[in-house]
């Protein structure tokens, strides 16, 4: 997480494509595969479904934070995204080793048809030891609000530079209906698939008059 919260801050920071694509790159080539696939898989918008909804999670957030709920429902209103507001205003109580972002989102979806309690336990207990930007990227991934100005064509360059592969190959590899769950980075980018070329377009060519 600690590495993904830094990418997402750099990226949210910087308007240079060429940059974009770099922090990208060195982020895939230095990642585990499992971060490396959710990563491809939030930019794709293949995100896990919440597992408590917003009211709740608003309610948890003036808790934890020791504040009344029309005191935090405010500073929502000021700040405008529920992430950061919850961020701010949780402080960081505990030092503990940040788990990786793949941790973090397979235990988002086993939280799924839990007990309230038991999901608030979990959510806190996170609250209490992330540093601010970690806290926002967890809220992000909580909430399902998770835009970045990363596109499929930019993650696709990324992506070639970080695994020698070609970027057409690539963004047709990435299409489709997969999540982490059904496959892993070797299948996904890495394995020669010879039913690839069964699906793959054609390029486009303008049109020209026949003799």
């Amino acid at each position: 997480m600690k590495a993904f919260a830094k990418l997402i801050e750099y990226l949210d920071t910087t308007t240079k494509t060429k940059d974009k694509v770099e922090a990208l790159a060195q982020y895939f080539i230095h990642s585990e595969d499992k971060d490396k696939l959710w990563t491809i898989a939030l930019f794709s918008h293949r995100r896990p479904k919440r597992p408590i909804n917003t009211k709740v999670l608003r309610m948890w957030a003036a808790e934890s934070a020791n504040i009344p709920l029309w005191l935090f429902e405010e500073s929502y209103h000021v700040v405008g995204d529920l992430a950061e507001t919850i961020a701010h205003l949780i402080p960081q109580t505990q030092s503990q080793p940040t788990k990786s972002l793949s941790f973090y989102l397979e235990e988002i979806i086993q939280l799924k048809g839990k007990e309230e309690e038991e999901i608030k336990e979990v959510i806190t207990t996170h609250w209490s030891y992330l540093t601010f930007y970690e806290r926002f990227v967890y809220n992000k991934l909580l909430t399902g609000g998770f835009r970045i100005g990363v596109s499929q064509k930019l993650m696709s360059k990324a992506l070639a530079k970080a695994e020698n592969i070609e970027e057409n190959r690539i963004a047709h590899r990435l299409m489709g209906n997969w999540t982490p769950s059904t496959t892993t980075m070797d299948k996904l980018l890495r394995e020669e698939d010879p039913e690839d070329a069964l699906s793959r377009p054609y390029p486009f060519y303008l049109a020209y008059a026949l003799e």
